[in-house]
């Protein structure tokens, strides 16, 4: 069934108002859209976060504010505002209240996953918010908290399915701590598949200016991620060892990528680049790499959710965590690897993109979530270029992802990191791009 508050609410635009923003703004209208279409899933979340006291006292704070305002309108917000760009003053104070301290983080990091200005960001949502409000009250008659926390809970799944793929819930304050609302136990999060684009490059700066990472999906398909991993419980859970296990035997057995040539598989991602090179985890087309774009929740064992790509990192690596990997060798061990596929570096440089920052976070929460796990980061190039140039930067690339963890205090985690170059590369210096891509990866492995 289609979910009626975000449709309602995106109602409220049209091809009028979104251009008046853009004007406004000085931004492309799609991007307008894509930064609205963000705002209002966001902000109803943001509100079904508040339950009893918390909800009625933030309705109170709305209905003070829109009390006689023209939902059929609601350019109103920012045209009656004395700023420059869309509304600040009181609306500002109405996120702000909303999200509290989150704000500080949902913003920026909302905005480096989208490419926009989080100040334009900020106005963004402050335009959405009427609209959301609009959808949830009837357009202001109905400020019952009791009704209004009940449609918020019942649309949770929806609102989640309406963020853009790939935005892990961690942005969005604390990573949304489940409520007691959760998704069905057959549910998987999808999102309408979006056309990948070829990066632009800044000739200046010599960097992926326009990464389509932002709508690219990681190459392997597996099973949803339901409730039922949540729990822990059901049938499920007795095939994921036999399957793992099936698994290993026909693709990982022999495969020591430390100690012996690698047999590449369909199970990497590759994103790391040689120096010569854009660096972006451009994925293969649909026919060779069996690409799809599914968003799905991928819940934790402290209950924290991670928006991610079905078969990307964070879903391969929860699965494999929550399998008995405890009773594999520290051989079997060092034959599997989990591949960023949203991991991005400056051309030539250890030096991450700042959108790389979404899945760095997850990967963050997850060694969180399991206290237990060590890992090793390795870095991997193609044929192409000096050998001693590829091997330092791979070495710099893998040591790059351990400060990123070392900032978020889960450094210790990493028992070791290295760069191998080319060693492991599969595909010669003058093989098609399409090949030589699947050598070039930053990749982890489980450890004891």
């Amino acid at each position: 069934m289609e979910n009626n508050l975000i449709n309602t609410a995106r109602s409220f635009f049209n091809e009028q108002s979104y251009q008046e923003i853009a004007d406004k703004e000085n931004l492309p209208i799609d991007q307008v859209k894509r930064g609205i279409d963000t705002a209002i899933p966001s902000l109803f979340l943001g509100l079904q976060k508040k339950t009893g006291y918390d909800l009625q006292a933030i309705l109170d704070k709305f209905k003070a504010y829109f009390v006689g305002f023209n939902f059929s309108d609601i350019t109103n917000l920012w045209k009656n505002e004395k700023s420059e760009s869309l509304a600040s003053g009181d609306s500002q104070g109405l996120l702000s209240s909303l999200f509290g301290k989150d704000l500080d983080n949902i913003i920026p990091h909302t905005a480096s996953f989208l490419g926009l200005d989080k100040g334009i960001l900020s106005n963004l949502f402050k335009a959405g918010l009427p609209a959301v409000i609009g959808a949830l009250t009837a357009k202001g008659t109905n400020w019952d908290a009791t009704s209004i926390e009940a449609d918020l809970n019942n649309n949770r799944s929806e609102f989640l399915k309406a963020l853009p793929p790939g935005l892990p819930l961690n942005i969005l304050g604390d990573s949304l701590p489940s409520s007691e609302q959760t998704l069905p136990a057959d549910s998987t999060i999808v999102t309408p598949i979006q056309e990948t684009v070829t990066p632009e490059i800044d000739p200046v700066k010599n960097v992926v200016v326009d990464d389509p990472i932002i709508s690219k999906s990681p190459k392997q398909p597996i099973a949803p991620i339901t409730e039922e991993r949540k729990k822990g419980g059901g049938l499920w859970w007795l095939l994921i060892p036999i399957i793992l296990l099936i698994l290993w035997f026909l693709f990982g057995k022999g495969c020591n990528r430390e100690n012996a040539a690698p047999m590449v598989t369909d199970n990497h991602v590759d994103s790391l680049i040689t120096e010569t090179e854009v660096d972006s985890n451009l994925d293969q087309v649909d026919s060779e790499t069996g690409i799809n774009n599914e968003s799905i929740v991928v819940t934790l064992p402290n209950n924290v959710e991670l928006n991610a790509f079905k078969g990307g990192i964070e879903d391969q690596l929860v699965m494999f965590l929550n399998s008995d990997y405890k009773g594999l060798s520290e051989e079997e061990l060092k034959n599997r690897w989990f591949d960023f596929d949203n991991l991005n570096f400056e051309t030539g440089t250890a030096n991450i993109l700042p959108e790389s920052q979404v899945q760095l976070d997850n990967l963050i929460a997850i060694l969180k979530a399991y206290p237990e796990v060590k890992i090793k980061v390795g870095g991997y190039t193609d044929k192409t270029g000096n050998e001693d140039i590829n091997i330092k930067i791979s070495n710099d690339r893998a040591m790059a992802v351990k400060t990123a963890f070392n900032a978020q205090n889960v450094g210790d985690r990493v028992v070791e990191t290295e760069g191998y170059g080319s060693e492991f590369a599969k595909f010669e210096a003058d093989a098609p791009e399409s090949d030589r891509v699947k050598d070039r990866r930053v990749a982890i492995s489980v450890r004891k």
